[in-house]
């Protein structure tokens, strides 16, 4: 369900991209997709392939215009706060759900019109090691 809500979504927009030469996508993933928790064990094995598919989606529609990429936040404020994560947290608090969304908007503006296939991470360092 995590991947297949996106491929069906590309499936279903991209020949609209490519009939206007651009777009692109912003799928809003986990840090833990790449750094394992085990208060979210399932993010790790779905959202993997999620990145896995970003690349390869990227690989073949790059040429047309079409850019995809991961957005991996970390703890945000519309999740109950914790002391013992926020001391994992090298930012030493959680990010503001309007953090995470200038991220997003960053990705999908023509500032970034050189990002494609990536994985960003908005995680406050949690990740930093992998």
């Amino acid at each position: 369900m995590l991947l297949l809500n996106v491929v069906r979504m590309a499936r279903l927009v991209t020949p609209v991209m490519q009939r206007q030469g651009s777009g692109a996508f912003v799928n809003i993933s986990t840090f833990s997709a790449f750094e394992p928790d085990r208060m979210f064990p399932v993010s790790s094995s779905l959202r993997a392939a999620l990145a896995g598919f970003c690349k390869m989606f990227s690989d073949q529609y790059a040429a047309d215009g079409i850019r995809m990429n991961n957005l991996l936040p970390g703890f945000m404020d519309n999740y109950p706060e914790s002391p013992d994560i926020v001391k994992k947290i090298p930012l030493g608090r959680y990010a503001s759900v309007k953090e995470v969304a200038k991220t997003a908007r960053f990705l999908v503006g023509p500032d970034s019109a050189y990002i494609t296939g990536q994985n960003v991470r908005a995680d406050g360092g949690v990740t930093r090691s992998v």
